[in-house]
């Protein structure tokens, strides 16, 4: 009867200390923040028209690209191409995201002229042009905003 009893004693002694280390719940969080009060700080208030920007800003949040696609070099082979915003390298190979494209055209006998509308986040693009036919390997050419402004004319 007395091992049962030390049995007992020993086992609340466990829970009693698994409660007060693990804390009570709810009612520690609300003691412990009752007192620990943060002051706070109230932020001064702003109006839009004490705002103030730089006069060059214009505020728009998008640029155009105006993108130049060659005449199909071939009148044989049927050329395809894809302009796209989400790509990465990996093993010395591009991997684009063809869901991001942003033209997806067949280059005819003659050049096209397209106005792309970029976020300011798209900065580089890829292009990849596809000769549609067995075994043909893409031509891949790249753009940046700020090497080549807002203008692109592909050549192949």
């Amino acid at each position: 009867m007395k091992h049962h009893l030390i049995k007992l004693t020993i086992l609340n002694i466990i829970i009693a200390i698994t409660i007060a280390g693990c804390g009570g719940g709810e009612e520690e969080d609300s003691a412990v923040a009752a007192t620990a009060k943060v002051p706070v700080i109230a932020e001064p208030t702003i109006t839009t028209s004490e705002l103030v920007s730089d006069p060059d800003f214009n505020f728009t949040s998008s640029t155009d690209l105006d993108v130049t696609v060659p005449a199909s070099p071939s009148t044989t082979v049927s050329y395809f191409i894809n302009i796209c915003t989400d790509f990465t390298h990996e093993n010395n190979e591009v991997k684009i995201n063809y869901e991001s494209c942003k033209l997806r055209k067949t280059l005819t006998t003659l050049e096209q002229a397209f106005t792309l509308s970029l976020s300011n986040a798209e900065m580089t693009l890829v292009a990849q042009i596809w000769p549609i036919e067995n075994g043909a390997q893409p031509v891949t050419l790249y753009w940046n905003i700020t090497e080549s402004g807002h203008s692109w004319k592909i050549t192949i």
